[in-house]
This record gives C-alpha cells, structure tokens and sequence, in this order.
C-alpha cells in the first residue's frame, strides 16, 4: 500500500452521523466498475440530483472545497456492510485522510488496508475544526503522521493517538500481511511448537463448507420450469466451479402419491438443513379430492412461517424487447426497474382469529384478521430502506392508513419513524394502495423501491407483471434473518403459481424460475457476477426471439418450455467460452 508521511491540502466538513457504507459507494456501482474508477460515484445519492445535475448544497460540489484530501466527518463513519470498496472510492475521489469522532470497526481496517489515515478525535474536537474549515476562505490542514499533528487553518496544533503498529505500518507503507510476513520466523516458530505439544487440535486436512441447495418443484407447471432450473443450476456448479451441492425432495401432490403426505417429515429436515430452496409452485384441484385433514396446512406458508421468510423480494424490470407483450404501451413501461418488497411472515395470511361459523339464523360467518406488530413492520421496512440505499435511493410504503386506520396507521407511523430516525437520506413517499395500483399503469417508472404488507404485496406484485409483460417473466426471493450461526434461510420462486389450465403441455415460461435462481445466487451463493452472467443470457434469448407463449406477440412462433431453457443454456455457455 503507498506510504502515508503527511498530508497538506483541503478539508471538507461532512458531520452527519452514520454514514455508511453503501452511501459512500453504492453495491451496483461495483458492477461493471473496478477499483480505480469509483471516485465518480463516491457519495452519488448526496452529490447529484435525480435529474443527475450537481447538488450545490451538498459541501463536496461547492468550490472551495473542491479537491479535498482531508474528510471531517460525524460520529460512527463507515457504519453498515464490511465492503473494502468504500475505501476505495474515497482513495479514487482524493481522500488520503479521515478525521471523525468514531469510525465503523471494519471501515476503519479496510482504511488503514489500503493507506488511508483514520484520525479519532473528541466530538467537540471534531466539530471545532469543521466550523474553522466553514470560516475559512481556504480550507487548508495539514496532517503529519511523524509528529502525530494535525494543524488547522487558524494555526491551531492539534496533536492525536494512534496504534503504534498500525503508524508505523502506514510510514513504511506495509499492509498487514507484509506486517506478518515480518514476523514470519516467530510464526512458524510458535506453529512448530504448538503442534509437537497440542497435535489433537490440528486436522489432518482442511474440508470445505459446501452449501446446499434443495429442489422442491411442487405442483401443476412447478416441475416443468424447475427441470430447466436444475439444467443451468448444474452449469453452475460443475462449469463455473461454484461451490454447492443440489438435492431434490418431492412437494405437494407428487409427494402424496408417493408417500402420502403433502410435505413428509424427511422434506422438512432436509428444507432445515439447506441454505436454499429453488420451489416451483403449490396448487391444484386434485387437492379437492384429498383428505381435509391431509390438506388443512398450506405448506408453503409453514415453510415461510417457521422459517421466518419475511422479506420477500420481487424485481420488476422491463426489458425492451419485450416492451411490445405488455398491455401497457412501451412509452409508458420503457426503462422501468423496481423492486416490491413484501412483509411474508404477517398480516391477513397468518392473523387469528380466522374461521367459518355457522349463524343461528342460516347462512355463515367467515373472519380473517389482519395483525401487525411494530417490531414486523419496522424489520421489514428497514431491509426496504437498505435496498433502496444500493438503488436509487427512493422507497415508496403503501398502505391503506385511510380506511383501515389501525393496521394501516401503525405501518405508516413505523416506517416514518425508522426514516426519520436512521435513514434520512432515503426519499421517503406514503402511498395508498388503491392508488398504488393505479400508478403503477399510469407511470410505473416513479417507483424504486416499494414496501407493503402481506396481501398488498401479493396483489400489487401481479398488477406489476405487465410492467414485465407477463407473470412468468417475474422472480422472488423470500429471505429470513440472519440468525446466530451465521446461516440465513432463503427460498427462491417465481411469482406465476401452478397454472394447472397448462400444466403437462410444456409450454409454461421458466424464465420467472430461471431468474429466482439468479436472486439465489446473488443472495444465498454469494455469486453477485454470476446472477450477472444469468441475468444477462437471459435477455440474450429474448433479444434473438425466444418466446414461449405468454409473450410472443401476435403472429409469432412460441417454443416450448424446454426450448426456452435451452436458449437461455446456450447464451450461458457461449458467453462463458
């Protein structure tokens, strides 16, 4: 890493507090963008407007601050995910120094990692310089690491702490590993000794951790798209060297005529034991014909339910080769991308009570009941505000606070709150969901990130498929929390059900269920690029005519759902050759 001695140069005041890291850099501008090339897009949410002009308000666009090398920040800098890109794009916009009350523990290495000075100082210290550096015509400080100084427009000496290692690792500019490579006789003098006393904690060999995948392909069309799944999901694995083992159980139907039971106990261990769950669908007639006892348990949603599978994730993106199968005209839909996120685990689909009743006069009673708690609705709005932090930094709640002024208005007042108090930099909008639905037909392209509760979000989720052009082009990712052993439960489907009027006809558009398995690699396999490469083959198929039935225009030849998945193959392998 460059050696780091002193530094001369402009300082910049930013005192907000918890900025984190996916504000200094956002997740998709790593797409695409090496290191090197991220100073453009350093704090872009804050610098720019949404029409991409420059903020003149925001401090790092005003001119005598421009070209700075010294950042003067708020409390906790470098809060939120461990990325090492943060430092990076402060690097690449000029900074080679970070004055702050506290840093984020993992920013602050990463920092250091890469040669960046992170200088700990009081709060009152702190915003001392930063109102000098406000009255200064020119905002020049000078940061010596040899004397361990910081002088300050007005001449002010301020003198500072620093680790003793990590100062003199930052002089000679060595990063940690050459710091140990330093020690490297010591190390191996004290492995040699501690295997001839302890030889028991030492294994003979090192196994690797392989995360596994289950197959649960379900009902009506569910096998039929999940069979080319499992095709591109083995590409994976065997041709990219990605590190995961497929396994596959019987769901619904085909499980009761094998085994007589909808979900068999063995199912249900091997879903605890996986990191993912590729599903296909759930639904039928012949469930009529079952057992009410056999059939009393929607097993999908005990799945969602115990497993806590509340943030469920629905990408809705137009792609203009399809702009002309929607209903929608293609000015209307051209250039949408959003994402609806879904509370999974509450509301009208679990609340009780819930029943029939008979009525002493005739007729019947049928309740359901929509529940809500603070704590559901605040973790699910904070994952919504999180990803629109990485997007465009725009988050659209829905409710009905209106009408259904206790449900609706706790949802409403949770998530201003949690903007108010934690995420101000995101462009917060209410929006009822009548009107919701209405928008999303009239101009689709407002939204970024939408967050509703459970029966909204399944219904507006539809409306938007013509945003898509059809239901079959649309994925999911329904992800619990992380839990203590480090583990996260996740399962992936597309969004269009079982389609029993054409299952067994082998015409269904897997693409919905190709592109959940994408979501999984991205979120469950750690495999951001190669969601990317899938992702990319699959608007290569229909860029060059690949169209099952649900979006050929009128005129024009549908392949079949095997011929579907094979352009999808194909595009796979020729981008990879």
């Amino acid at each position: 890493m460059p050696k780091f001695t002193d530094v001369t140069g402009r300082a910049v005041p930013l005192l907000r507090a918890n900025i984190d890291t996916d504000v200094v850099i956002r997740i998709d501008r790593l797409i695409g963008n090496k290191r090197g090339q991220l100073g453009p897009f350093a704090f872009e949410a804050w610098r720019y407007r949404a029409d991409g002009s420059e903020n003149p308000d925001f401090a790092l666009n005003q001119a005598k601050y421009r070209f700075s090398e010294i950042l003067v920040a708020g409390e906790n800098f470098g809060c939120g995910s461990s990325r090492e890109a943060a430092a990076w794009a402060l690097i690449d916009f000029g900074f080679r120094c970070v004055i702050a009350p506290s840093f984020g523990d993992i920013f602050a290495q990463n920092c250091f990692q890469n040669g960046v000075l992170c200088i700990t100082l009081a709060k009152a210290t702190v915003e001392a310089i930063a109102a000098e550096l406000e009255a200064a015509a020119d905002p020049r400080v000078t940061v010596d690491l040899n004397t361990q100084t910081i002088t300050t427009p007005t001449g002010t000496v301020i003198p500072f702490a620093i680790d003793s290692e990590r100062r003199l690792a930052l002089l000679e500019g060595l990063d940690e590993i050459s710091l140990t490579l330093k020690l490297v006789d010591q190390i191996d003098g004290f492995r040699s000794n501690d295997r001839r006393e302890r030889p028991w904690i030492y294994r003979s060999k090192e196994t690797e951790t392989m995360q596994r995948v289950l197959i649960l392909a379900g009902d009506g069309i569910g096998p039929e798209v999940l069979a080319e799944v499992r095709r591109i999901a083995e590409w994976f694995r065997d041709s990219r060297k990605l590190g995961f083992e497929l396994r596959e159980e019987l769901f619904g139907l085909a499980a009761w005529e094998r085994h007589g039971s909808l979900m068999r106990e063995a199912t249900w261990q091997e879903i605890l034991a996986s990191d993912a769950i590729l599903f296909g669908a759930i639904g039928s007639p012949d469930y009529a014909k079952l057992p009410a006892e056999a059939r009393k348990v929607d097993q999908l949603l005990r799945i969602r339910r115990e497993l806590d599978l509340f943030n469920n994730l629905r990408p809705v993106r137009t792609l203009s080769a399809l702009a002309d199968t929607s209903t929608l005209r293609p000015e209307v839909i051209e250039g949408c991308d959003m994402v609806i996120v879904r509370e999974l685990c509450g509301g009208i689909y679990f609340g009780t009570p819930r029943g029939i009743e008979p009525l002493a006069g005739g007729g019947e009673r049928a309740v359901n009941t929509t529940v809500y708690t603070t704590a559901e609705i605040e973790r699910i709005a904070r994952a919504a505000f999180e990803l629109a932090r990485v997007r465009r930094g725009l988050l659209c709640s829905v409710d009905k606070a209106n009408v259904l002024v206790e449900t609706g208005g706790l949802w409403r007042r949770v998530v201003q709150a949690l903007h108010d108090r934690d995420y101000p930099d995101v462009e917060l909008s209410h929006m009822y969901v009548d009107n919701c639905a209405m928008q999303l037909v009239r101009n689709p392209r407002q939204f970024d990130v939408m967050v509703m509760e459970n029966l909204f979000g399944d219904i507006i989720s539809d409306c938007a498929a013509m945003v898509a052009g059809s239901l079959g082009m649309l994925p999911s990712a329904s992800i619990g929390p992380r839990r203590a052993d480090g583990r996260q439960y996740a399962l992936y489907e597309p969004i269009h059900g079982s389609a029993p009027d054409i299952a067994g006809l082998g015409i269904a558009n897997p693409l919905g269920a190709i592109l959940s398995f994408a979501l999984c690699l991205r979120h469950s396999l750690q495999a951001p690029q190669e969601a990317d490469l899938l992702e990319r083959a699959v608007e290569a198929a229909i860029a060059k005519g690949a169209r099952t039935a649900d979006i050929a225009a009128p005129g024009m030849a549908a392949i079949s759902t095997r011929a579907m998945g094979e352009a999808v193959y194909a595009e796979l392998t020729q981008a990879a050759a």
